[in-house]
């Protein structure tokens, strides 16, 4: 019997199975996609992260971070790391170097998709694999929270985020978060030559008319796009439990809460 069935083979699938395997356990994968895959997010790591991935023996490429700016035209907020810097990196870099550290392991990652679970006082059974643990890394709007009945509903405001990439070379090494009225837009250096900037709002509108609430930075960036918008959300998601069973939760699957604004509640 398998140890450890992961349902997702993103980032947070990839280290659990990893975590696993260091840990001496047998962990299979299963993921429809190829690696490595593209996500709408911040791709800026904070130094608990760096630390966590040079853990498992990951060391993704990328361009160091001192720290977190806000700004709102007027204003400027920042505060330095304290623990050494974070990371910018690329979400198809990062999910490339943990693909690598996974099959250097000997972790299986096997086509397809968990839709169906069916579990017992000894083990859980999805996909056609027994296994003794079940973990749901399926994403935002996780297949099997939903078969397990987990997820709470949100009366909230719902917000959205759409990422793009820009080729200009980072006017500094802090993530600078920028302000206005309808939402916020995120500048992560990813690279020597580039930057990811990602724009995020309760106002469902395309990502052209968010960043022209930023007309300093669409200034600097110059219009220089090298990467499609790529779109997540609604981003707050709500949980009654993160364990059922045999079943575990973790990374998005597990709740979601804004990590800029602190709102909603990931479980209770």
């Amino acid at each position: 019997m398998i140890d450890v069935l992961v349902a997702g083979g993103g980032p947070a699938g990839l280290a659990t199975a990893i975590h696993a395997t260091l840990a001496g356990m047998e962990a299979v994968v299963v993921e429809p996609r190829l690696a490595p895959v593209d996500k709408a997010c911040g791709e800026g790591l904070m130094p608990s992260g760096v630390a966590a991935l040079r853990a498992l023996g990951v060391r993704p490429p990328g361009r160091a971070l001192r720290g977190i700016s806000y700004l709102d035209g007027r204003h400027r907020a920042q505060a330095a790391f304290r623990d050494g810097p974070g990371l910018g990196v690329r979400r198809t870099e990062l999910h490339a170097a943990l693909s690598a550290r996974a099959a250097e392991l000997g972790v299986k990652v096997l086509p397809g998709r968990v839709e169906e679970v069916r579990q017992d006082g000894e083990g859980v059974r999805a996909a056609g694999l027994r296994a003794r643990w079940l973990v749901a890394a399926d994403g935002l709007h996780s297949p099997v929270r939903a078969m397990l009945e987990l997820g709470l509903p949100d009366p909230g405001p719902r917000r959205y985020g759409l990422r793009r990439h820009y080729r200009v070379a980072p006017w500094s090494d802090f993530v600078e978060v920028h302000w206005a009225a309808d939402g916020e837009a995120y500048v992560t250096p990813v690279g020597d030559e580039l930057v990811g900037v990602a724009v995020l709002s309760s106002r469902r509108r395309g990502y052209a008319e968010h960043l022209a609430d930023f007309p300093a930075l669409l200034e600097r960036l110059g219009g220089r796009a090298v990467t499609p918008v790529r779109g997540a959300g609604p981003l707050r998601q709500r949980v009654r439990a993160r364990v059922a069973g045999r079943v575990l939760l973790v990374g998005d699957a597990a709740g979601y809460v804004d990590a800029l604004t602190g709102e909603g509640c990931p479980w209770r």
